[in-house]
C-alpha cells in the first residue's frame, strides 16, 4: 500500500524535521522515494538514493515491505549488517499454525493447514529475494543504499498429496468452532479453496423450476460449520445443508437460498439431463437424483461470446465424460466446438428455465 509523505505526516513521525521521505513499495531507480519539505509540506516530489546519501552524509536503509518489522527497524543504525529476516505474513497466518498445533499426529487437516502455512512462506520470501536482487541490488544506486534486511529463506516444503490436502480442509471445514472458520478464511483468501469441497456463493430460487423446488425440499437444518462462512452474514439465518453433497445453504428472508456449489458430484450415476435455470445450473442424474451443478469460478451462462458460456459448455462436456470430474475453471481448454456454438450463439433465443437430455447434449458435443 503507498504511503503519501504529507503535512500531517511530518508533523505525527518527524516533528522538527526539515523534511520527510518515505520509500514507497514500487520502483524506480531503485525502490522509488517520494518526500515532503517542511517549508513546502503541500508539494510532494520524488527524489533519489544518491541525493538522500548526500543530505543525510551516508547511505539511507532500505527495509523491503514484506520485511518491515517495527522494532528491528528502529533499533537500525548505520553501518550494521545486513539481517536475515523472516517475511511478515499478512493476514496472520497464525490460526492455521494453532490448528496443526491441536491436531492428533497424522492428521489430514494439520497437513493441509501447515501445507498452506509452509507455501505461504516459502512464496512470499523468493518474491521478497527476487524483488531485492533485481530492483535494488542490480540498481544504478545500490552504492547508496544499505540493505537493512534479506528475507532468512526457508527449506523449500514438500509436497502433500492432493487427495490428503482435500481430505483435510474437508475436515477443517465441517467443523463449527471460531478457528476452523478462521483457517477457512485464510485458507480462500491465500488460494486454497481449490482444495475445498465447494468454494463458490450460488443464489438459489426454489420457485425458478422443479429441480430448484425439488433441491430445496431436501434440506435440513444443519449446525454452522466453517464452510457457511462462503455464505451472507448468517448469524440471524437458520443454516441448512444438502445431505447428499454435504453443502451448506441459508434461507434468505426474500425466500431464496444462498448455497454453495460443490467443486465434484458425490455420484457415480451417467448424466441424464442438465436444466439452465436463472442465475442456477440443474444436474439429474440417470438415478433420478438432482444435483445443483459443480462450480468453481465465475456463473453459468448463454448467449453470448463469453467467460460464462464458455464455462456452461465446458461443464457440459466433462459431465458427459464423466460425472466424477470435476467443475471446469474459466481457463481450461476450450470445449467441443459443438456445445459452444450452442452457448454461445443457439440458445440465444431461449428463456430459463430449459433443459436438454443427455442424448441431445451428446448430440451438440459431436457436431
Amino acid at each position: 500500500m503507498m504511503t503519501m509523505p504529507d503535512a500531517s505526516l511530518l508533523d505525527e513521525l518527524a516533528p522538527g524535521a526539515a523534511a520527510l521521505a518515505v520509500v514507497e513499495a514500487d520502483y524506480n531507480i531503485g525502490p522509488s522515494i517520494e518526500a515532503v519539505d517542511v517549508a513546502a509540506p503541500d508539494d510532494r516530489y520524488g527524489t533519489s538514493w544518491s541525493r538522500l546519501e548526500r543530505v543525510l552524509g551516508m547511505p539511507a536503509p532500505y527495509w523491503h515491505p514484506s520485511l518491515r518489522h517495527p522494532d528491528l527497524m528502529t533499533a537500525w543504525t548505520p553501518g550494521a549488517p545486513t539481517l536475515q529476516v523472516p517475511v511478515c505474513i499478512t493476514p496472520d497466518p497464525g490460526p492455521l499454525l494453532r490448528l496443526a498445533a491441536e491436531e492428533p499426529d497424522g492428521s489430514h487437516a494439520a497437513a493441509a493447514a501447515l501445507e498452506l502455512v509452509r507455501r505461504i512462506i516459502a512464496d512470499d520470501a523468493q518474491s521478497t529475494h527476487q524483488q531485492i536482487a533485481e530492483h535494488v541490488d542490480g540498481c544504478a544506486d545500490i552504492a547508496s543504499i544499505a540493505v537493512a534486511a534479506r528475507p532468512l529463506m526457508p527449506t523449500p516444503p514438500q509436497g502433500v498429496a492432493e487427495e490428503v490436502l482435500r481430505d483435510g480442509w474437508r475436515a477443517i471445514l465441517s467443523r463449527s468452532d471460531v478457528l476452523a472458520e478462521q483457517c477457512a478464511r485464510l485458507a480462500d483468501y491465500f488460494g486454497s479453496s481449490r482444495y475445498f469441497p465447494g468454494s463458490r456463493k450460488v443464489t438459489v430460487d426454489p420457485d425458478s423450476c422443479p429441480e430448484a423446488r425439488l433441491w430445496a425440499s431436501r434440506l435440513r437444518p444443519s449446525p454452522r460449520t466453517a464452510l457457511a462462512t462462503y455464505l451472507c452474514d448468517t448469524a440471524q439465518l437458520e443454516i441448512l445443508i444438502d445431505p447428499l453433497t454435504d453443502m451448506p445453504a441459508a434461507r434468505a428472508h426474500d425466500g431464496k437460498i444462498e448455497t454453495i456449489a460443490p467443486q465434484r458430484l458425490p455420484t457415480v450415476s451417467p448424466l441424464a439431463a442438465l436444466t439452465v435455470g436463472k442465475h442456477s445450473v440443474w444436474v439429474r442424474t440417470e438415478d433420478a437424483t438432482v444435483f445443483l451443478a459443480p462450480q468453481v469460478g465465475g456463473g453459468y451462462t448463454f448467449g453470448y461470446a463469453g467467460g460464462g458460456p464458455h464455462a456452461l459448455a465446458q461443464l457440459i462436456a466433462v459431465l458427459l465424460d464423466d460425472i466424477t470430474n470435476a467443475a471446469p475453471g474459466y481457463g481450461d481448454a476450450r470445449p467441443p466446438a459443438g456445445l459452444a456454438q450452442a452457448t454461445e450463439e443457439g440458445w440465444k433465443g431461449r428463456v430459463s428455465p430449459f433443459t436438454l437430455t443427455r442424448a441431445e447434449l451428446q448430440a451438440l458435443r459431436d457436431r
